[in-house]
């Protein structure tokens, strides 16, 4: 029973001293500093026009996105899908490795044509001719001589277009 009378005694204190606290007017000198406030702020809010207003020409530009690739797609991702699309087909062990990693052997003249042996990385040797693919990019042999093997392969710069990268495979490397 105690304890309800305490409990009700309290909410009653709290409500009252709620009430007690709002009053509908505020105090003298509060009023007149808000009064200062306002002043000073209506004065500051004051603008000047100018007479002639300046006028902005707003000029359309147009971009047209044709022959451009998109930014927003990766070079890398783009090169790695055009390889797999090749890579597809039915491929030949000369098609699996990289032209660079290719050694020439020898080379081998018949009369007619020369014809070069070459070691793949896996240790395999081939023997191949004028013509032939190559290379995880589509490389091609153009010319085959004495000492040499050249081979054209079309790869993508770094803006994505198709660009001609030109190997040279020698009998011996030259010292430098």
């Amino acid at each position: 029973m105690m304890r309800r009378i305490g409990v009700f005694f309290i909410v009653v204190v709290f409500a009252l001293s709620g009430l007690a606290s709002c009053s509908s007017k505020p105090p003298k000198r509060a009023a007149k500093a808000r009064a200062r406030q306002v002043a000073k702020k209506q004065q500051e809010e004051k603008i000047i026009i100018p007479a002639k207003p300046e006028k902005f020409t707003i000029k359309k530009v147009e971009y047209n996105p044709a022959g451009k690739r998109d930014p927003f797609l990766s070079i890398v991702s783009l090169t790695k899908q055009k390889v797999k699309k090749k890579k597809k087909k039915s491929l030949n062990p000369l098609e699996n490795f990289d032209v660079a990693d290719f050694k020439l052997l020898g080379v081998i003249y018949d009369g007619k044509n020369y014809y070069a042996s070459i070691l793949l990385p896996d240790g395999k040797a081939f023997t191949v001719k004028e013509g032939m693919h190559l290379g995880l990019y589509g490389g091609t042999i153009q010319k085959i001589d004495e000492t040499s093997l050249t081979i054209r392969e079309e790869v993508l710069n770094y803006k994505g277009e198709k660009e001609d990268k030109i190997t040279v495979l020698k009998l011996r490397k030259e010292e430098e």
